[in-house]
């Protein structure tokens, strides 16, 4: 599979999962759906994000929104897609996701899923 789809893949699933972070519009279902989740994953991430008090759902979902499309767009700039910077934004995230959602008793499938997507892009374009 080229290194091109497996990179489309990882950027439009940061895109789907960043923006309903952010917003309601236009993907209220999947929007509801992170809030819930977040009301169980934000305590556990409370470390990882000490700026954001646990009771503060709605900063929690903001920060890790925007640091999901910072994760799209460092996989989209050519100057960026390969760099380190991307590989570690990557591997935080999804080991933020991980942890949280392991923590929370919610299956965590998808952030290891993608962890292992954005190793597997980084070293195809050695």
């Amino acid at each position: 599979m080229p290194i091109s789809i497996l990179r489309g893949i990882l950027i439009c699933e940061y895109i789907l999962g960043g923006l309903p972070h952010l917003t309601s519009w236009p993907l209220t279902s999947l929007h509801t759906k992170i809030h819930r989740k977040s009301q169980l994953t934000a305590p556990h991430l409370h470390p990882v994000f000490p700026f954001c008090q646990q009771n503060q759902i709605k900063w929690h979902m903001f920060y890790v929104g925007a640091l999901m499309l910072l994760e799209a767009l460092l996989l989209t700039l050519p100057q960026t897609r390969q760099s380190l910077a991307t590989l570690f934004m990557n591997a935080f995230l999804t080991g933020a996701g991980w942890w949280s959602q392991m923590k929370a008793g919610l299956p965590y499938w998808l952030p290891i899923t993608n962890f292992f997507l954005g190793s597997l892009i980084f070293m195809m374009g050695m």
